[in-house]
């Protein structure tokens, strides 16, 4: 389980609220550090988190994010997008080397790679959107009491 702090800054419907949280040293190895959703400045991340608790903007929060869960969107972003890349490669190749065309094999391979490298990522996009994010997005699971 992997674990953040942070302070609620803005709390969306369906339960979920937008937390502010300072840039931990496992960002900076982070393929994604840049695309990452920064606040004023490169020490802070705004993260989308499901409010279970009931935390309202202010609130010091503990974020959780099952490991399982990261690794298995880490393996949808980036993975499957590689696979698709071969797999059109390699289609485009044989095709090309099937039909005999005028066209040069590995020009195809290029092509089909890319475009199935596109669509991969399409989809991702696109049905990230359609289906249920709550398994992937980190959750509060505890309001941390300020002491005076």
């Amino acid at each position: 389980m992997m674990e953040e702090y942070g302070t609620v800054v803005e709390l969306k419907d369906a339960g979920v609220a937008t937390i502010l949280c300072c840039r931990s040293s496992m960002c900076e190895h982070c393929a994604a550090a840049e695309a990452c959703h920064s606040g004023n400045d490169k020490q802070t991340m705004l993260v989308d988190a499901i409010n279970p608790l009931g935390a309202t903007v202010g609130q010091r929060v503990r974020l959780a994010v099952d490991t399982s869960s990261f690794l298995r969107s880490s393996f949808i972003l980036y993975i499957v997008p590689l696979i698709a890349l071969v797999i059109g490669a390699a289609s485009g190749e044989m095709l090309g080397r099937l039909l005999h065309l005028n066209a040069d094999p590995n020009l195809l391979a290029a092509l089909f790679g890319t475009v199935f490298l596109v669509g991969s990522l399409l989809f991702i996009k696109f049905a990230g959107k359609i289906l249920s994010n709550e398994r992937y997005m980190p959750r509060i699971t505890a309001i941390i009491e300020e002491e005076n």
